[in-house]
């Protein structure tokens, strides 16, 4: 059993007043790039998005997705992760984490995770950085970092369920939010394996990121 939750609660704040969710890229809007590339891989599939538009959503999605739970986030995206993990049913082999902002990843990339995850209890993507990396100190450089053993991490990311639900326990009683699920799953103290993520698993977050997104598309099609 594959559990899936695909956080789409974000707003998108940084691009306008639209959900990152319902973004239009090319002709579609972006929440079902991922619907596309999860549904038939899960046993189960939660959609996570901004409350106001759940009960529309349950309705457009309903004739096609007949399998999709499509419940309202929280404030933060791990609170709407955490409503994710709460719809789930328990008893999945594994539990898959996704953000609907990243459209294109690939069948391939999903099924490293889930393999990662199968051997190692937990598994997430990363690229390595392109950019030199210095930590700040106020407005200024505080010291360059080793970009040797720095990477970029990705979702989706992968984890046996009783590892997840435990790390999100755990967050909740001692008040601990992050920027992703396997940084609750470092707290809890179990490690994670790294799989080679892809370039083209881009997160959308600003208006440029649409441009490439939409050349990304072109590339797929062609390949297609």
């Amino acid at each position: 059993m594959i559990g899936v939750i695909l956080a789409g609660g974000g707003k998108g704040s940084r691009i306008g007043d639209v959900p990152k969710a319902f973004l239009k890229i090319g002709r579609k809007q972006l929440l079902y790039y991922s619907i596309e590339t999860f549904y038939k891989k899960a046993d189960e599939l939660v959609l996570v998005l901004p409350s106001k538009y759940v009960e529309e959503w349950k309705e457009r999605l309903r004739s096609k997705y007949k399998n999709i739970e499509v419940v309202p986030g929280g404030e933060h995206r791990q609170d709407s992760v955490k409503a994710g993990l709460d719809t789930l049913k328990k008893g999945s082999r594994i539990i898959v984490i996704h953000d609907v902002a990243r459209p294109f990843c690939s069948e391939t990339l999903l099924a490293r995770v889930v393999e990662g995850a199968e051997i190692y209890g937990a598994a997430a993507p990363y690229i390595e950085p392109q950019d030199t990396l210095k930590e700040k100190d106020g407005e200024f450089v505080k010291k360059t970092c080793d970009r040797k053993n720095m990477v970029c991490i990705q979702t989706p990311q992968a984890f046996k369920e009783d590892i997840i639900r435990k790390a999100y326990q755990m967050a909740y009683k001692e008040n601990l939010y992050a920027t992703d699920d396997a940084a609750l799953v470092e707290h809890l103290g179990v490690k994670v394996y790294l799989v080679k993520g892809e370039r083209e698993n881009i997160k959308i977050t600003y208006p440029l990121d649409i441009e490439i997104a939409k050349e990304i598309m072109k590339k797929w099609k062609k390949a297609g």
